[in-house]
C-alpha cells in the first residue's frame, strides 16, 4: 500500500528535482559538447578569416596596413596571426609590427616549411584541404593546441604567395573553463532560489481545498456539472473522488427529470400550436365560406319563391349562385394545393423551358381582361431565356402574380414584366400601377388569409391565398422571391435558375 506524502513535501521534491536536472544537464553538455562545439565554430571562423584575407590580397587597392588593421581586430577576439610570404623566397612580409612578432613570424614560417614538406606528420589532423588551402589542426609535444590554414593566395598581379594563419585553441579552452565556473555557481543560485520558490508556490496547496468548498456550494444550488480534477492519494484526493461520484448519480438524475419536463414541455407547445392553428384554419375557412353560402341560401330561396314568375329573375339567380359556388370552389382548390405544397405531397417535377415564352403566353391569353381593366401591358426582357424548374407550378407563380396585379391596378393601369441577369440566376418582377402596400404590411401578405384591404379584396373575390401559394412554391425550389413598394405602384418578383446550354455543361463538368 503507498503511503501518503504531504502536498508540501511533492512540491518542494517537485521543483528542486528539475531544477536540479536541468541543471545538470547542461553541465553535462557543456563539459562534452561544449568544447568541441567551440573548436567547430572556430574552424568556420578560421575559414571565414581566410576567405577575407584572400580577396584582400588579390585586391590592388589593400595595403599592407590595410590587413594589419584587419587582423589587429581580430587579435583580441580569436588571437589569429597571419603570415604573407614572397613570392620568390621563404621570406616574411611583415604585416604590421603590432599585430606579429618577429618570433611569431619565425615560429610560423617553419611551420609553413614543414606543412609544405611534409603531408602527414604526427599530431596533425587534416579538416578540410583544397588546391588553394589546407585547414588543419595542431597538437605539438607540449599540449600546445591550434588551428592552421595554410596554402596560397592569388594577388593583384596574378602571383601565387604563400600564406599560413594560426589560431591558438589555448584561448578557446579557458573561455569555456571560465564559462563553466560561471555555470556552476549559476547552478547553485538556481537550486536555492528553485528550492525557497518550491516553499512558496507550496500555499497553492490550498487550491484542491478551495475547490471542494466550491463543488459543495454549487452542489447546494442545484449545479451539480463540477468535478474535481486532483488525482491525490491522500485525504483530499479521496474526498474529490467521493465527491465527484456522488455529483455524477445527482447530475444524471437531475438530467433525466429535466430532460423529461422539456420533452413534456415541448409537446404541449407543439399541441397548442397545432390547436391555434386548427382554430384560425377554421376560423378563416369558415369566413371565407359564410359569405358565398350566405348567397347561395338567399338567392336559392328567392328562386324558390320568385323564379316560376320571372324566367328573367330566375337566370340571373342561378347565374349568382353558381359564381358563388365557383368561388366556393376555387377556394377548396387553392387550399387543397397549398396543402399538398406546405407538405411537401407533390413534388418537383424540373424541366427547362423558356420563361419569356411562358410570359408572352400568359399575356396573350389575357386580352379579355386587358380590355376589361383597359390595361397597357408591358413586357421587357430578352426574346429568350431557359430556365430550369417546374414548369406548372412557376406558371402559377405567374399567374398569381399577374391577377394580383389586375386585381390592385390604378390609374394609369399599368403593368410591366422585367427581367434582371444576375448571373446564374434570373430576376422576373411584375409591376402595377396602384396603391402601395403599407410598409407593416409587406411580409404579411405571404401569410395564408391575410388580406391588406379585406373590402378590396372581397371585390375581386379574393381569397388570401394566392400568395401564399407563391411562397410554398418558390421555397420548395430554394429559390428567392419578395415584393417592393415603388413611386408609382408595387412590385412582386421571384427568382429561377439559368438553364445550362450542352457547351456550358460540358465546361462545367471539366
Amino acid at each position: 500500500m503507498k503511503r501518503a506524502v504531504s502536498l508540501r513535501t511533492k512540491v518542494v521534491l517537485i521543483f528542486i528535482g528539475i531544477v536540479v536536472f536541468v541543471t545538470v544537464a547542461f553541465l553535462l553538455l557543456n563539459i562534452f559538447l561544449g568544447g568541441r562545439t567551440a573548436v567547430l565554430q572556430n574552424q568556420r571562423e578560421l575559414k571565414n578569416v581566410y576567405v577575407k584575407l584572400a580577396e584582400m590580397v588579390a585586391d590592388e587597392k589593400t595595403t599592407t596596413a590595410d590587413m594589419g588593421s584587419y587582423i589587429s581586430s581580430l587579435k583580441n577576439d580569436m588571437n589569429v596571426t597571419f603570415v604573407l610570404l614572397d613570392t620568390n623566397d621563404w621570406r616574411a612580409i611583415t604585416i604590421s609590427q603590432d599585430t606579429v612578432s618577429k618570433r611569431d613570424v619565425e615560429f610560423l614560417v617553419q611551420r609553413l616549411q614543414s606543412n609544405m614538406l611534409v603531408n602527414d606528420a604526427d599530431g596533425v589532423k587534416i579538416i578540410e584541404k583544397t588546391s588553394d588551402y589546407t585547414l588543419q589542426r595542431v597538437t605539438l609535444e607540449d599540449d600546445a593546441s591550434f588551428l592552421e590554414c595554410y596554402g596560397y593566395m592569388t594577388d593583384a598581379a596574378g602571383n601565387a604567395r604563400k600564406f599560413i594563419i594560426s589560431m591558438p585553441l589555448q584561448f578557446v579552452r579557458n573561455t569555456f573553463d571560465a564559462s563553466r565556473k560561471y555555470l556552476f555557481l549559476f547552478s547553485l543560485v538556481c537550486i536555492l532560489a528553485g528550492g525557497v520558490m518550491a516553499f512558496l508556490v507550496t500555499n497553492r496547496m490550498t487550491k484542491p481545498i478551495l475547490q471542494l468548498s466550491d463543488i459543495s456550494k454549487r452542489m447546494s444550488h442545484l449545479d451539480f456539472s463540477a468535478r474535481f480534477e486532483g488525482n491525490q492519494l491522500d485525504e483530499i484526493g479521496v474526498l474529490g473522488n467521493n465527491m465527484n461520484e456522488m455529483s455524477s448519480q445527482l447530475e444524471r438524475t437531475i438530467r433525466q427529470l429535466r430532460m423529461s419536463n422539456e420533452q413534456l414541455q415541448k409537446e404541449i407547445e407543439e399541441k397548442n400550436h397545432v390547436d391555434d392553428m386548427r382554430k384560425d384554419f377554421i376560423s378563416n375557412v369558415s369566413h371565407e365560406l359564410k359569405t358565398p353560402i350566405a348567397l347561395i341560401q338567399g338567392y336559392a330561396e328567392g328562386l324558390r319563391d320568385f323564379g316560376k314568375e320571372d324566367p328573367d329573375q330566375m337566370e340571373y339567380y342561378c347565374e349568382v349562385i353558381m359564381d358563388e359556388a365557383e368561388k366556393m370552389n376555387r377556394l377548396v382548390k387553392k387550399l387543397s394545393t397549398l396543402n399538398q405544397l406546405e407538405f411537401g405531397e407533390d413534388g418537383l417535377e424540373e424541366t427547362t423551358f423558356d420563361i419569356m415564352e411562358m410570359i408572352r403566353e400568359t399575356v396573350s391569353n389575357s386580352r379579355k381582361l386587358i380590355e376589361d381593366h383597359q390595361a397597357d401591358v408591358e413586357i421587357e426582357g430578352p426574346e429568350n431565356c431557359l430556365v430550369t424548374g417546374d414548369t406548372f407550378k412557376i406558371e402559377e407563380v405567374i399567374n398569381n402574380y399577374y391577377s394580383n396585379a389586375f386585381n390592385h391596378l390604378k390609374e394609369p393601369n399599368k403593368i410591366r414584366f422585367s427581367f434582371d441577369d444576375l448571373g446564374p440566376n434570373i430576376r422576373i418582377s411584375v409591376h402595377n400601377t396602384g396603391d402601395p402596400i403599407p410598409e407593416e404590411d409587406l411580409e404579411k401578405v405571404w401569410i395564408k388569409f391575410y388580406k391588406v384591404d379585406k373590402a378590396r379584396t372581397r371585390a375581386y373575390g379574393g381569397s388570401g391565398i394566392g400568395l401564399s401559394i407563391v411562397k410554398a412554391i418558390m421555397d420548395a425550389h430554394h429559390h428567392e422571391y419578395g415584393v417592393y413598394n415603388t413611386e408609382d405602384g408595387v412590385t412582386f418578383w421571384f427568382e429561377l435558375s439559368k438553364a445550362r446550354t450542352a457547351y456550358e455543361e460540358e465546361t462545367w463538368q471539366h
